[in-house]
């Protein structure tokens, strides 16, 4: 059964993304598969939108992190990872975006159908285009003790359109998505997501398993 959450509208001109967070409503990635060894970190999920950006959060506890990649389209998968896999335009179009990113921020970003001939999109300065905050980061790894780690980052809708067209970013809007927590080569590997799937082998790349996302 495809889950519904609704992406709240934010003015960041009268609130500032510090503040706007506190408002939004959390998604729970709580749905643990393919493994057996009774790790499932909690990890929560926000969104919001303007009428030029969908913003993302990730917040996930885990005592013990890996960090292995940080260079663009890297394996981040196998790091301690969160992922958002989105259609922007599900009428219209069957390919989707994989956003897939480490707690350092680093980020494996594709485009396609399925799991297989997917374009991997390159930037040169990916962490500014997206605007990714990562309270990791190359530098303090070796201190991380904290409870969670967090990712943020801001997708333009400019970017949506460059390869779906434009589209019709107002009040009832629907995008279909997926959000994940993973670590296929962590300590104890696991495979969370939100929507859940049904599949028998790890394989997040199943977009008829895609919730539904309304803007408000």
């Amino acid at each position: 059964m495809k889950k519904t959450y609704t992406v709240k509208k934010i003015n960041l001109v009268q609130t500032p993304i510090e503040k706007a967070w506190d408002s939004i409503e959390e998604i729970n990635i709580d749905n643990f598969l393919w493994e057996n060894n009774g790790y499932k970190p909690t990890t929560k999920a926000k969104l919001f939108y303007t009428d030029t950006h969908l913003h993302v959060s990730f917040k996930s506890y885990e005592k013990e992190i890996k960090v292995t990649y940080y260079n663009m389209n890297d394996s981040v998968y196998k790091d301690s990872c969160v992922e958002f896999f989105v259609n922007p335009d599900p009428t219209k179009d069957k390919r989707y975006f994989n956003f897939e990113m480490n707690s350092a921020g680093t980020l494996l970003l594709g485009l396609g159908v399925d799991r297989n001939g997917r374009k991997m999109l390159e930037f040169d300065d990916y962490r500014q285009f997206f605007n990714i905050k990562s309270s990791v980061t190359r530098e303090n790894l070796n201190d991380y003790n904290g409870d969670y780690w967090t990712v943020e980052y801001s997708i333009p809708f400019t970017f949506f359109e460059e390869h779906f067209g434009k589209l019709n970013v107002v009040s009832g809007h629907r995008l279909e998505a997926n959000f994940y927590k993973c670590g296929d080569s962590t300590r104890h590997a696991h495979y969370g997501c939100w929507n859940k799937l049904t599949n028998e082998n790890p394989d997040f790349h199943r977009s008829e398993f895609f919730g539904n996302l309304i803007l408000e």
